[in-house]
Formats: structure tokens, sequence, C-alpha cells
């Protein structure tokens, strides 16, 4: 039994999850909803077809009004055949050589944030890891350069709707920033309409794949899409993984005595602190997962911080090597919803952590940061570090 409303659970998940995974790769919830902790069963979720995206707010009490009809139209929502439909049409940009292709542009930006650090104390949240994402973001999809601070807020703050606990403050917060990045998503597409440039919004206003195209609202909602997801998720890999390093000294000297493993650095960050919790699946019919039937219908929750740390996957999961070896993670995903920015996230990572030891050096934890409870897109509210 997890008991995920408990708020010591979210500050050390780890031991919880290993005794619930010894014992069997599923548990229940308090709610007694199925939860995958096991890297097998997670993986058998999140590939058999059988299993369809779940309502993630429809259990949240959320069944109407703007939040409501945002989760019915992002891709990340649907299942076949729309999914693949609307997959199709937006995948181009994000295959391995057009995102090898923003390096430049993601080291100018880390520069140009990096510069911006000013005094002894240093608030790598807000001043760092909220930064870069949404301005890599924002150069991809063409948006003016005073035009990010806008969006950020808005889209830091949809990540929230993904909490397992809603509060009535919490719920007018979502829908204000829905509300502010519809209309915002709305104006910005109509002038790119009218003036198309060579970025990536004038490239979905102008995707075709088999003679379909995104309807006017598919377009909202495909860049709404790519603005939350390609904000918050990373935002968080950015700083857990500045967070780990910095207390990490053997691996942080690792890494700037040899920035060539950034690449494996930033996958044992996505292993050991995934920035998602899981995700839910529905059944769509009647199956029996490791020994456990599941209904039409019923919801089992992956767990993706259990299966990274499952030791049948991973040799000494609880130690955080960057030199341990490539292999598998449920940090993205597996199946058809793999995670359509991981190349992205990963390319952002690669830059950012060598390039942020280079220039501090002596950076230190100036606290010890805390993990906001309840938030599936896990975060700390500062990550506060001297620079001398």
């Amino acid at each position: 039994m997890i008991d995920l409303t408990d708020p010591a659970f979210w500050s050390n998940p780890y031991p919880v999850l290993a005794e619930a995974r010894s014992q069997h790769p599923l548990a229940r919830g308090v709610d007694g909803g199925l939860i995958a902790l096991g890297f097998d069963a997670v993986e058998s979720v999140l590939r058999d077809p059988r299993f369809l995206t779940t309502d993630l707010l429809a259990p949240r009490g959320i069944t109407e009004g703007p939040i409501a009809e945002w989760w019915g139209q992002v891709m990340f929502s649907a299942n076949p055949p729309e999914h693949t439909r609307l997959r199709r049409l937006v995948s181009r940009a994000f295959t391995p050589r057009a995102v090898e292709s923003l390096r430049p542009r993601v080291v100018q930006i880390t520069e140009e944030l990096l510069d911006g650090f000013h005094g002894d104390t240093v608030d790598l949240v807000a001043e760092f890891a909220h930064e870069l994402p949404i301005r890599v973001m924002a150069a991809m999809l063409g948006v003016p350069a005073g035009d990010h601070h806008r969006f950020a807020t808005w889209t830091a703050d949809l990540g929230l709707v993904f909490s397992s606990v809603h509060t009535p403050e919490l719920l007018a917060q979502l829908e204000a920033a829905i509300s502010g990045l519809n209309a915002y998503v709305a104006e910005l597409i109509a002038v790119r309409k009218a003036q198309p440039g060579d970025d990536l919004l004038s490239g979905l206003i102008a995707a075709e794949a088999d003679g379909d195209v995104l309807s006017e609202t598919e377009l909202v909602a495909m860049v709404e899409n790519l603005l939350f997801a390609g904000h918050d998720t990373t935002r968080s890999m950015l700083m857990i993984g500045a967070a780990l390093l910095l207390s990490h000294r053997d691996q942080r000297a690792l890494l700037s005595a040899d920035p060539g493993l950034a690449a494996q650095a930033v996958d044992e960050i996505l292993r050991f602190e995934a920035p998602v919790l899981g995700s839910g699946r529905d059944a769509a019919e009647p199956l029996d997962l490791f020994g456990v039937p599941v209904e039409a219908e019923e919801t089992v929750t992956t767990m993706s911080l259990a299966a990274n740390r499952d030791p049948a996957a991973f040799d000494d999961p609880d130690r955080f090597d960057i030199r341990r070896p490539g292999g598998k993670l449920m940090s993205f995903g597996q199946g058809i919803h793999y995670c359509l920015g991981a190349a992205l996230a990963r390319l952002e990572g690669q830059v950012a952590f060598p390039m942020l030891l280079e220039r501090f050096p002596h950076m230190e934890l100036a606290v010890e940061p805390a993990w906001v409870p309840y938030a599936s897109i896990r975060r700390f509210e500062q990550l506060l570090v001297t620079t001398a």
C-alpha cells in the first residue's frame, strides 16, 4: 500500500517504493488503484496497446471548464488513431538531426543566463532552470524575445494540474494560466500566419502529411503542448541535476574534468531522480498483469521513480554514478507516447551542466533544497547556491 497523499512520501519516496517493489511488481494506492513499480511491469504497461492514456483530471474532480477542455485537446492526452495523426504532423521538428542543429543556440542562451548571475547567492530555479528551456522553445517557435516571461509562468503553473491534491486556490491558478496561454498562442499564430518565417510555428502552420493538416484548434493545442512539455519537465531536470551534481562532489569532479561525460551524466540524473513521478494508463479490456487481474477501464499508474531504481534492471541502483553504462530508462516513458522532446531535453542538459560547472567551479548549495509535495512533475521552489 502506497499513500501518495502523505507529505513524507514526497520528501523521500524511495524507501517506501523499494519495500513495496520487493514484495511484488505492483502495489495499491490508498484509493485502491494499481501502481506499477517494477521495471518490467512499468515497461509492459507503457508498451502494451491494450493500455490507453488515462484521463488524469477526472479523478481530481476536473470534468468541465477550461482545464478539462485543454486536456482534451493536447496530444499527450490522445490515443490512436488521433495521437498517431497528430504526432506524425509534428515529429519532423524533433528528429535527432533537427535537435542537434539547435546546439549553438542552446550554448548561446546558456552563456547569456550565466552572464546574468549577480551577487554571491543565486537561485538556480528562477535564474537558470526556469529560463533555459523556455528560451530554447521560444527560439524554436519564433516567439519574440521579450515575450517568453509571459508564457513561462503559465506553463509552470499548468504543471501543477497533475498534483495529487487540488485546492480551490490551485484551480483558480490553473484556469488563469490556461486562459492567458490560450489568448497569447492564438495571437501568436495570427501574427505568424500573416508573416511566416523559418521557425517551428510557421512549420506547424504549413505542416501536411498525406493531405492532412492541423485545424486552428489543433494548432493552438499543439503549440501549448510543446510549450508546456518543453518547459516544465526540462525545468525540473535542470534543477534536479544541478542539485545532484553539487551534492555529490565526486561526480561533480568527474564531469568537470571530463565534459565528454555529459551525455552519461544527464541519463544518470534522469534515472536517479526522474523529473516525472509517472503516468496513468487505462485498460481497454480485462487482462492479467503480473498475476493481478485488471478490469476493463481500470487505471494503472506507472511509477518511473520505482522502475528506475529497480535492482533487477540496474546494479546498485541507489548509487548516483555518472559513469554508469547507458541503458533504457522510464523517465521519458516508452511506447507510442515516448516523449517527443527527449532529445531536446537531453541536449539542454548536456550543454548546461558542464558550462555551469566550468563557469562557477566553486559553486555550492547554500541551502538543502526541499521537494514540493504532491507535485507529479517533481521540483523545488528554490535552489539557492553560492557562486564563489
